[in-house]
């Protein structure tokens, strides 16, 4: 599922910096813990994906999280760093 972290980054980042030309690469990997664990539920492990994207002059990081219970859903949460 890195490939389509990845991706979600560069097209969010695409609109926001408004630079359809803009690329991006793994900086990190993390596999995060379930928030709830219980003797009865145990809530999903998820991956956590830093991702840099640059074009136009511009970077910026995204951190994208998805959950690792065979899903394809996966989301970007705000940028962390914008440098122009």
């Amino acid at each position: 599922m890195q490939p389509q972290a990845i991706d979600m980054a560069v097209r969010r980042g695409q609109f926001e910096m408004n630079c359809p030309t803009a690329t991006g690469e793994l900086i990190n990997r993390e596999t995060i813990q379930p928030a709830i664990q219980t003797v009865v539920y145990t809530g999903p492990t998820r991956a956590e994906y830093t991702v840099g994207v640059a074009g136009c002059g511009r970077r910026t990081m995204y951190i994208v999280i998805r959950p690792d219970n065979g899903s394809n859903n996966c989301f970007a949460g705000a940028s962390r760093t914008v440098v122009q």
